[in-house]
């Protein structure tokens, strides 16, 4: 169990390592070529388009991945039926949630990014959310499908081009350059990504029907890809708003950009905690569709124990190496260190509360979401209010994440406690 685990943990981790390694070593381009000030309102806009990816990359991508792991498990001849339902979803409401940003860029540009002649910057965030939805299906299905490996190599294949990309839209110094570049560098990881998973369908057969998915087929999406939605809709605007009172503060751009860094660090490892928890995913689905309890158990527990190491291990050693660093190549985010302290430790913290969600959407369990991440929003919203109103800046804002994230843990750890589908029958054999 733990062989395989580690197996497609470790090609999840080379894929994200070399589509979101090049880009968030783009990113740290970005910071150096624009300063504080102008890196985070970059983060803004960022964080703005994440506000309405959430959908997927806390809902659809892992729906995608539980759907087509147990038709691969159970009922082959329905793949090509999932696959549909996965791919529909995700267009229909990613150009839904794409027209909303583009309608919206011009009363957000002026009420977040303090100036109208933003407005065109925020709409090219719409691109994002287009490409924040299609790489988060992708990932689920590869992962449902085996085709990790191939995936990986796709990602390394195409990370020089993604990197190149933002560097040399970093090199204009303009706000405007670098959110473009970044949307063309999330374009060009799509397209690489949509290869694999088009070759693997045409080895098989398995064309995308929509219309062939009957309306039980899509209840889906409504019984647990939105309402599971609905709940990662309340911690990215959570978020979104701690980093806006921050910004308004005292120094706030300034701040923000300091705190933008260490979130930076702590978005890109989380992305690295879900490597792991979206490989024990289709696993969990699959071992329940089989009705083995046992696997599915082990499967929990060892990727928790996986995870928690992983991420432990990696938070120390940046800890370590982020003051030295900083100093030599960018000392103008000196003040990132103290913020970055306690945004990694949250990762920590949120490494076994990610195998939980995993498992609360296996068992089908979108209300045990729901509360969970409720919790973090209202424990980061009341923390973070506290620390601005103590002038503690980016540092209280950052000690706010850290307590949100605590909250969290214990919110899922007592609402999984009667996860019945993962315990052994009494008297049965491990």
């Amino acid at each position: 169990m733990i062989r395989s685990l580690l197996a497609t943990a470790s090609l999840s981790g080379i894929s994200a390592i070399a589509s979101r390694g090049a880009v968030f070593a783009g990113v740290l381009t970005v910071a150096w070529y624009l300063g504080p000030a102008g890196f985070g309102q970059f983060t803004l806009i960022q964080t703005t388009a994440l506000l309405f990816t959430t959908f997927c990359a806390l809902s659809l991508g892992q729906m995608a991945s539980k759907i087509v792991a147990e038709a691969v498990a159970a009922a082959p001849e329905r793949v090509a039926v999932t696959l549909s339902v996965a791919y529909g979803s995700a267009l229909l409401l990613s150009l839904a949630l794409a027209g909303l940003v583009v309608a919206l860029s011009r009363p957000l540009a002026v009420a977040v990014g303090g100036s109208d002649d933003l407005a065109a910057v925020y709409a090219s965030a719409g691109l994002l959310v287009f490409t924040g939805f299609m790489t988060a299906i992708q990932n689920g299905v590869a992962l449902a499908l085996q085709r990790v490996r191939q995936q990986a190599l796709a990602n390394l294949a195409c990370a020089p081009l993604v990197f190149l990309i933002m560097l040399l839209a970093a090199t204009r110094r303009d706000l405007a350059w670098a959110v473009y570049g970044y949307v063309a560098a999330q374009a060009v990881i799509v397209v690489a990504q949509e290869r694999v998973l088009l070759r693997y369908r045409r080895e098989h057969g398995l064309r995308l029907r929509f219309a062939a998915a009957a309306r039980e087929d899509w209840a889906v999406v409504w019984r647990l890809g939105l309402p599971s939605s609905l709940a990662g809709l309340l911690t990215v605007p959570a978020m979104w708003l701690a980093m806006v009172m921050l910004a308004r503060g005292p120094g706030g751009e300034t701040e923000l950009g300091q705190f933008a860094l260490g979130n930076q660090a702590r978005t890109i490892l989380l992305f690295g905690v879900g490597v792991v928890a979206n490989a024990a995913l289709p696993m969990l689905s699959s071992a329940m569709a089989r009705g083995d309890a046992h696997r599915a158990a082990a499967t929990f527990h060892q990727s928790i124990a996986l995870s928690l190491a992983a991420t432990a291990t990696i938070a120390v050693a940046a800890l370590l190496a982020a003051p030295p660093l900083i100093a030599a190549f960018a000392p103008a985010y000196a003040d990132a260190t103290g913020p970055l302290a306690w945004l990694l430790l949250s990762v920590v913290v949120a490494a076994p509360t990610t195998i939980m969600m995993r498992r609360a959407t296996a068992e089908g369990r979108p209300g045990v979401l729901l509360v969970g991440n409720a919790v973090f929003s209202a424990v980061l919203l009341g923390a973070a209010f506290a620390a601005l109103r103590l002038q503690a800046g980016a540092g209280g804002v950052a000690a706010a994440v850290f307590a949100a994230t605590l909250a969290q843990l214990l919110a899922f750890w007592l609402l999984g406690r009667d996860g019945a589908r993962l315990k052994a029958p009494a008297g049965s054999r491990p």
